[in-house]
């Protein structure tokens, strides 16, 4: 077992116990598969789930980027996975929907489910696909109220409650020693700041990135970059 399946695994139980769920255990074939997937992803660079390993297995798939990293550990997979439990109905009067977002969080802790395995892969652009794959697989209509346990305690850990309640929050970063990503209007004009400022919206997150130059006349503006991430949920 690599140390992404290590990472995926621990994060997996740790959320699997908090919800009274058995912990799963690593299994090489659904490793296998799960980085096949994610190496053909990466190859496509793009985001979509396995619809031939329905009937046999049940799926995860997300992406991440960052233009300054590219080796996201498996827990951070697991987090965006497990944060759409917050619009998850533990009374059972709301019917989950086929794909419903909530859908990534009941598989992470579907009772039934004993195995797992994980693969990641980078696209030649820089993005970060990562696979799960479970045996057997869940989300088995009928039987959510059985495999979908709510935490011992009915809380919800902190950032959960955070995120699905943070809409319309702002986190500004402002970037050291700044690079232009955008690039100003006239080849001569300097990058004097550039900040990058996340909102969450839901379960999307928006990143605007935030460059100021300085023209030849001693005058400043701005340019803005925004992009909108939200990986990919199982449907």
């Amino acid at each position: 077992m690599n140390n992404f399946n290590k990472q995926m695994l621990d994060s997996h139980n740790k959320y699997r116990d908090l919800h009274q769920a058995p912990p799963l255990t690593f299994d090489q074939a659904l490793a296998e598969a799960a980085q096949k997937w994610a190496d053909r992803l990466a190859e496509k660079d793009d985001v979509e789930s396995d619809l031939a390993c329905r009937s046999e297995m049940g799926e995860n798939v997300a992406m991440k980027f960052s233009s300054v990293k590219k080796d996201f550990p498996g827990g951070e997979f697991t987090d965006y996975w497990y944060a759409t439990v917050a619009k998850y109905d533990f009374s059972g009067s709301t019917p989950v929907q086929p794909g419903s977002p909530v859908l990534s969080f009941s598989q992470l802790v579907w009772k039934s489910s004993t195995k797992m395995g994980a693969g990641k892969a980078v696209s030649k652009t820089g993005k970060v696909y990562a696979v799960a794959r479970y045996s057997p697989g869940g989300n088995c209509v009928g039987q959510f109220a059985d495999n979908v346990l709510p935490t011992r305690d009915g809380k919800l850990p902190d950032f959960v409650t955070k995120q699905a309640g943070g809409d319309g929050q702002e986190i500004v970063e402002k970037i050291d020693d700044p690079r232009p990503t955008i690039g100003g209007k006239h080849p001569e004009d300097v990058l004097i700041e550039a900040s990058k400022i996340t909102r969450i919206e839901g379960f999307k997150k928006v990143v605007t990135l935030v460059e100021r130059y300085r023209s030849a006349d001693g005058s400043t503006y701005t340019r803005e970059k925004k992009r909108e991430y939200t990986g990919a949920l199982r449907k």
